[in-house]
């Protein structure tokens, strides 16, 4: 069977009465990383969107569904909404609340997975659970990449997103057997801005001492041309 990549997962708090945007955007790192370890494993039913709410109470779940958690699946549309403890949350070090969240997440979807009977989700979540623990929930990935050669010489070319704790950064790497050997940052914005993670598109070679790193036009920078020479025998960027 053709495995099935989750599009989309969001990670959503709210205080009972509206979202709190500054969780969304600081912790929308772990739900990219939650929907890539995942897709990695999952070959279920169809699941376009999953979104999981974290409550602070449970009054507005009580009003609307007569529990206190939503947990709803319809063509492809995943939905768990459920209260956790905002008071423990808030004790805790940034880190210690990544990993409490990540606790949280699993377990929801280890519930869904039973409940929904989607034997997949129970083993991709599981999977996804350990493995990103493994990560140290590292979300940074490899948005793009492409093998180049440059003064006669082979390099992984790569663009990549770093997720820092109030922003993320696109830098750009050339790796040489497996080791970074430059890296460049292009453009930093804050946490939460989904164009920024689809925004660049490939990378070319132009010449022997040049590639392009092409992308939407919407960025006023791109397409951008990196420029390279050699030091001392070390590749270093002109711009």
């Amino acid at each position: 069977m053709k495995k099935l990549v989750i599009e989309r997962t969001l990670l959503r708090f709210n205080d009972g009465i509206d979202a709190i945007n500054l969780l969304n955007d600081r912790f929308n790192f772990l739900a990219i990383l939650l929907n890539r370890l995942l897709s990695e494993k999952y070959n279920g039913k169809k699941i376009k969107f999953l979104n999981i709410f974290f409550y602070e109470t449970s009054e507005k779940l009580l009003k609307a569904y007569g529990k206190e958690y939503f947990l709803h699946y319809y063509g492809g549309q995943f939905t768990y909404k459920k209260v956790i403890d905002y008071d423990y949350f808030y004790s805790l070090s940034f880190n210690d609340q990544k990993i409490f969240i990540w606790e949280k997440a699993c377990e929801m979807l280890q519930f869904a997975g039973k409940e929904l009977k989607n034997e997949s989700l129970l083993i991709s979540s599981e999977y996804a659970y350990n493995k990103g623990l493994e990560m140290n929930l590292n979300a940074d990935y490899r948005m793009i990449e492409n093998d180049v050669v440059l003064f006669e010489e082979n390099y992984k070319a790569a663009v990549w997103v770093n997720f820092l704790d109030n922003k993320m950064e696109a830098n750009f790497t050339l790796e040489k057997d497996n080791n970074i050997v430059l890296k460049k940052i292009i453009d930093q914005v804050p946490n939460g801005n989904v164009f920024f993670l689809t925004m660049f598109k490939k990378i070319e070679q132009k010449d022997s001492d040049t590639i392009i790193i092409k992308g939407l036009k919407d960025a006023d920078y791109l397409p951008l041309e990196i420029n390279f020479t050699k030091d001392n025998g070390k590749i270093i960027s002109k711009n």
